[in-house]
């Protein structure tokens, strides 16, 4: 029988009608269990996704790695009426001090004053089926995450790399960025963020569900409160590697339209609402020269506009071409049926890019048709463009 998360009533207190809703989150602890884990990453990870992780068993189809077997390991999950998964969550979690050396230095840890003394956790290898998203399969490990890290783990800080597409859906969770390096990867570089649990201010500004549950944890006799006061420079420096605030985002494009350019850009033949829309949905990325930006095979539809620095397109060893300010990355898997990446690209030298998700265009078509109509043309003209020059 496997040992199921059962959530404390005094969350169920605040919020009935949520945790009421929420399916049954499982910790994977027999051989069997973690198996149907292993071999569940495999067909999210590399199946569907095509992402190219260095633990991958492609003979045996399953994703592990040396850490799902570290004692500071819990694997959790969720599964449909007849026992098959439909997501999983791996969670790390150390004592104040024991964080290994290779994850303090891969979540710039070393930025936080104090943190060696703080109950520190990492959330990765986060999926969900693909039948099940939007679902409450996320919201369920969320809580129950929630509630282990404020319990049992004791945790003060939790980290995660995010893929670029996925910065707003964390936020909204209540994950924060901050002036950490971005994190390398096999399939491109990803955002680094940190939740600070007891921090209901931040909670509720960014409308996350998890902000009723802080008081039944944290102060009043319960477990300190955290000084996130104490970070102010770390999250809000202007040296963080990605900007999501909308305001600065529009204004850092703006500028950029104004520029002068001989160049034909695509900013420049949108008008500027249409602009000043997109640029409200996506966020800037600062991308250090050498750093790859995303990989070929993968399985990815954000676009990416460059603002700034040149950046080399590259199939395997062959060099492709060289793309600079104005340009965009990723339209091919943008309209592609599998949206699968049909090239690498790298940061040739330092450069900063505007990150958008597809999603964004889906919500347009629907409150805004004429705007969508008109970004979906200049992608099909920067597409055609690409296809005739090749």
């Amino acid at each position: 029988m496997s040992t199921i998360v059962r959530i404390d009533d005094k969350m169920r207190a605040r919020a009935p009608e949520l945790i009421d809703a929420l399916v049954r989150v499982h910790v994977a602890e027999s051989e069997e269990e973690r198996e149907a884990v292993f071999r569940f990453r495999y067909s999210v990870y590399v199946e569907e996704l095509g992402r190219k992780l260095g633990n991958a068993d492609h003979s045996r189809r399953r994703v592990h790695d040396e850490e799902d077997d570290k004692p500071y390991t819990d694997l959790l999950y969720t599964t449909d009426d007849h026992g098959a998964l439909t997501g999983t969550i791996r969670i790390r979690h150390w004592d104040p001090g024991q964080v290994p050396r290779k994850d303090w230095e891969a979540f710039s840890m070393e930025l936080f004053d104090g943190l060696e003394e703080l109950g520190t956790a990492e959330a990765g290898r986060l999926m969900i089926k693909p039948d099940q998203r939007g679902q409450l399969g996320l919201v369920s490990m969320a809580c129950a995450l929630y509630q282990l890290n404020a319990t049992d783990y004791k945790v003060d800080a939790a980290f995660l790399n995010c893929a670029t597409g996925l910065v707003r859906h964390y936020r909204l969770l209540g994950f924060r960025t901050y002036a950490g390096r971005l994190v390398p990867t096999p399939d491109g570089i990803e955002v680094p963020l940190v939740l600070f649990p007891s921090d209901r201010d931040y909670l509720e500004q960014t409308g996350s569900f998890l902000a009723p549950f802080v008081d039944s944890f944290y102060g009043d006799g319960r477990k300190p409160r955290l000084d996130v006061a104490r970070h102010a420079a770390v999250l809000d420096a202007d040296s963080a590697p990605v900007e999501v605030e909308p305001a600065a985002v529009w204004g850092r494009v703006r500028r950029l339209r104004a520029a002068v350019n001989p160049r034909p850009r695509m900013l420049d033949s949108l008008t500027e609402e249409t602009v000043r829309k997109f640029s409200e949905k996506g966020f800037l990325m600062k991308v250090p020269a050498g750093e790859l930006l995303t990989e070929k095979g993968l399985a990815q539809q954000e676009i990416f506009v460059i603002l700034d620095g040149t950046f080399e397109v590259y199939d395997d060893d062959r060099r492709l071409r060289l793309i600079g300010r104005g340009d965009v990355i990723g339209e091919i898997g943008f309209f592609g049926t599998s949206g699968r990446r049909t090239a690498s690209v790298r940061a040739a030298t330092d450069g900063e890019v505007l990150v958008l998700r597809r999603h964004f265009l889906d919500e347009l078509r629907e409150h805004d048709p004429a705007c969508a109509a008109e970004i979906l043309f200049e992608l099909a003209r920067a597409l055609a463009d690409r296809v005739s020059a090749t």
